[in-house]
């Protein structure tokens, strides 16, 4: 065989005496070959062998305006198994295989033991993260025989855009932009040098079958299937087979009552002990592995990712205007409530059956992943409109997240009386302020409510298991419904709500004793009223200032588009005029890894309330407003009117200089007193209606006319 190779191929074959055929292959700019079909290349002609000639007119002017030429010649064996080689590198027509790991694009370097699928394009690997994503053709310019074309897809809000001389060019880069944003270090290898945290916290996952990788493979492999696992793209404790082999999963709890305690598998890895629990054993062994992933791996993502899938529904992806709490915090506040809750009921089971749950925690950390509980509570019912009460003895509302609010208050009422002695004062979570003359609280006290799913009205009004349009669930494919961002009320004794009809914001006390139904604000605007004039209610204003939610999480029924609109982006552009230090509070918010699972069935007529510091239970029947026992709630308006003097006895310094002797007597007044909290409720009440959203109720005004009675 000669020692040059022919250039000219026998015009009656491709293939010259010695059985060679020139080849021009096309090489990037890092030497990095294109991602191109060979057998587009490899169209013979009898008359010519510059195999060159035959690329496509498009691929061919992008590639000469892009890219530089390198010519190699092909020794060609074995063509109708359409197979060459090409410099001791081994090419597959239609499924490329090569033996050296320094060649190629980025995506097809990582097509190898695990990390990618050999036939894996970037649009092909996005689709598994995010399925339906829309590409749109935005722009096409150039001259007919050199167009250029620009195509964008969303991904969880955000626009990445990519151009080409082809149309499938172009949304191949607008995917591997999404990619680079979404998982930045899959689509970047590192250096074999290079010293990666994980390996550490890992060792299992480095000495795996694929001791062969790079540490940047390495890397990269484990976000593939991280990100897969937490988008729901695959199955979390598969993904944790394939980078930890071998691990065992163990049933801690096992109840037969599932309102009171789920299926709880635990893993055990490195004398560290992960934890999931479920409504199944399938579903508790997910979440205990996505626990694993999320706290072994969860750094190397971008956070939109690790976001939870909510049970039975579609990855939930946060828009880039939602920030969310970190997954582990948000599963350390729902394990602490949830945990509570067991704990308490204990002894009490006929009382543990319930349909939501919600509870308070407190941390003082900068990260939110160690907190202490600070009230809990169950409830799903409303009081009847024949036992409403002109004395303040009675709950209106006993759903589950407006009494671990009052059940907060209560703590606050009596971390602020601490200040009535000089020795325990320092206890206390708030500090006097003198230059303002308000109780503040401790820097980086932050207070968090869980619940174990969304909040009934306006954030609850979806359906969780439809795809819209392209199957992106955070976008909204219906923004001008007008159910979106609709005030709406919570039916008497019963369960849900409907849109506010009425203009009239009055309701009559004769009216609803005469059988009118008694109209309660939904818990979702009631939490939007929050995020404007803070937790802390109009008596605590006259003491401290504005008190806000640190984060929301939620349990199951989880849509971060409909929740941040039912929170606070509903009035976002016709809140105005709030009087400092007031504002419009954007929470932050998430959900868990272990989905609260749905309670079928009618819900209990009882509410169940804990607060740290009393360590005793609390049982309210939700249609009197009163305990079991027929006595006043200690959550009820009179007991925290009663708490409000408390305070007022010891002479602590109010923002209002309101004292024992110039507050007024009826309760009503004492709350307009705090006129700063006052004017921002109104301005509140003023956006929702200038945004078309409908009018706040108000409650009969007689049960606010009541003064405080010491024998109640």
């Amino acid at each position: 065989m000669p020692n040059t190779y022919h250039k000219r191929a026998l015009s009656t074959n491709i293939l010259d005496e010695n059985g060679i055929v020139p080849l021009k292959l096309l090489y990037a700019q890092r030497e990095q070959r294109l991602n191109f079909d060979v057998s587009k290349f490899l169209r013979w002609s009898k008359k010519t062998s510059k195999v060159a000639k035959q690329i496509g007119r498009n691929q061919r002017h992008e590639l000469k305006s892009k890219l530089r030429f390198r010519t190699f010649y092909c020794e060609t064996t074995n063509v109708s198994n359409r197979t060459i080689k090409l410099e001791n590198k081994e090419i597959k027509i239609g499924g490329l295989k090569r033996t050296q790991s320094d060649t190629g694009p980025i995506v097809k370097r990582l097509k190898k033991d695990g990390c990618l699928s050999a036939s894996q394009t970037p649009l092909a690997l996005l689709n598994e993260l995010r399925s339906g994503l829309n590409y749109k053709i935005v722009l096409s310019d150039g001259p007919p025989h050199c167009p250029n074309f620009l195509a964008t897809v969303e991904v969880d809000g955000i626009l990445f855009s990519g151009s080409g001389n082809a149309k499938k060019q172009a949304k191949q880069r607008a995917a591997e932009a999404a990619l680079l944003t979404l998982c930045p270090n899959l689509l970047t290898p590192q250096s074999n040098n290079e010293n990666i945290d994980f390996a550490e916290d890992s060792p299992v996952a480095l000495e795996s079958k694929d001791s062969n990788l790079s540490l940047g493979q390495k890397k990269a492999r484990i976000e593939m299937y991280v990100a897969k696992a937490m988008t729901g793209g695959m199955n979390p404790v598969m993904a944790l087979n394939e980078l930890m082999p071998g691990l065992k999963y163990e049933c801690v709890q096992e109840s037969s009552q599932k309102s009171l305690c789920p299926f709880i598998y635990a893993v055990h890895i490195n004398n560290e002990v992960y934890k999931g629990s479920g409504s199944n054993k399938k579903s508790a062994k997910a979440a205990a592995a996505r626990a694993v992933l999320l706290q072994k791996y969860g750094n190397l993502l971008h956070s939109s990712v690790l976001l939870a899938p909510p049970s039975g529904g579609p990855p939930s992806i946060l828009p880039p205007t939602t920030s969310p709490i970190q997954l582990i915090a948000a599963n350390n506040i729902a394990e602490l409530v949830v945990n509570e809750y067991h704990k308490v009921m204990k002894g009490m089971e006929e009382y543990a059956r319930r349909k939501v749950l919600a509870g308070v925690v407190m941390t003082t950390s900068q990260d939110c992943t160690k907190g202490q509980l600070i009230s809990v509570a169950t409830g799903t019912k409303c009081i009847s409109g024949e036992y409403i009460s002109v004395k303040g003895a009675v709950l209106n509302d006993s759903h589950a997240e407006i009494i671990s609010r009052r059940g907060l208050l209560r703590y606050l009422y009596n971390q602020l009386a601490l200040h009535g002695d000089s020795s325990t004062a320092s206890d206390s979570i708030f500090v006097y302020d003198t230059e303002s003359k308000t109780f503040k609280l401790k820097p980086d006290i932050r207070f968090h409510l869980y619940i174990s799913t969304s909040p009934c009205g306006d954030a609850r009004i979806f359906s969780p298991h439809d795809m819209e349009g392209s199957g992106d669930e955070t976008v909204d494919r219906h923004p001008n419904r007008q159910s979106r961002g609709q005030l709406r009320t919570k039916i008497e004794s019963g369960e849900g709500t409907i849109p506010v009809k009425s203009f009239e914001p009055v309701q009559t006390w004769d009216g609803v004793i005469q059988g009118e139904r008694l109209l309660t604000m939904s818990c979702s605007d009631k939490l939007g009223k929050w995020n404007v004039v803070g937790i802390q209610g109009s008596l605590l204003s006259h003491f401290v200032e504005p008190i806000y939610l640190h984060s929301v999480v939620i349990g199951s029924l989880f849509h971060p588009t409909h929740l941040r609109r039912a929170l606070y982006s509903r009035i976002e552009n016709t809140l105005e005029g709030l009087p400092p230090p007031y504002r419009l509070n954007k929470v932050l918010m998430n959900t868990t890894t272990s989905p609260e699972s749905r309670h079928p069935g009618k819900a209990p007529n009882h509410a169940v309330n804990w607060i740290a510091g009393e360590e005793n239970v609390e049982i309210v029947n939700a249609i009197t407003g009163k305990t079991l026992s027929g006595s006043i709630s200690r959550l009820c308006k009179q007991r925290l009117f009663g708490k409000f003097y408390g305070l007022l006895n010891l002479n602590l310094p109010s923002r209002t200089n309101v004292t024992l002797q110039t507050v007024p007597e009826v309760y009503i007044d004492a709350k307009n007193a705090a006129t700063d909290y006052k004017d921002a409720k109104e301005h509140m009440s003023a956006a929702f209606l200038k945004a078309g959203l409908g009018v706040w109720m108000k409650k009969p005004i007689e049960q606010d006319q009541f003064v405080l009675d010491v024998n109640m």
